[in-house]
């Protein structure tokens, strides 16, 4: 059996929303029409303009991601290392990793999680991670 959804769809959803899942089991509601799986879970993230996510980690899942455009980095809140990718690097987040994310205007990650499940806790944010936040170039 084939399933799909159509690049118009999937675009049109970005367009609303930054982040869409292509399949999983889904527990929240979304824009796009997604492919139910019991076992993973892909998605894509597009950020039009400068973004950040908020320092969290998944409890479970390993996180697989590939960088379609862009660029963006990730801060390491244990050993305060800072990560970056660009468009075409592949990269892989260990479960019970604690971090933080921002990302240029115009960026674009595929991600797969596994297992599939919403398990990330989000964590506080420090004055100092305030500050990374801030701007691309802003160092903790």
């Amino acid at each position: 059996m084939f399933k799909k959804i159509s690049a118009e769809d999937i675009s049109a959803s970005l367009e609303v929303s930054h982040r869409q899942y292509l399949i999983g089991k889904l527990k929240l509601p979304q824009i796009l029409s997604h492919i139910d799986d019991d076992n993973i879970e892909i998605g894509l993230t597009s950020y039009k303009e400068y973004n950040i996510e908020l320092p969290h980690k998944h409890k479970m899942a390993f996180e697989y991601q590939y960088i379609i455009s862009g660029e963006t980095k990730y801060l390491d809140l244990h050993s305060g290392e800072e990560f970056y990718y660009a468009a075409g690097d592949f990269y892989r987040i260990d479960p019970g990793t604690e971090y933080a994310q921002k990302s240029l205007e115009d960026t674009s990650i595929l991600f797969i999680k596994t297992p599939q499940g919403n398990d990330k806790v989000v964590l506080e944010q420090s004055p100092a991670l305030k500050k990374w936040f801030s701007s691309w170039d802003a160092e903790i």
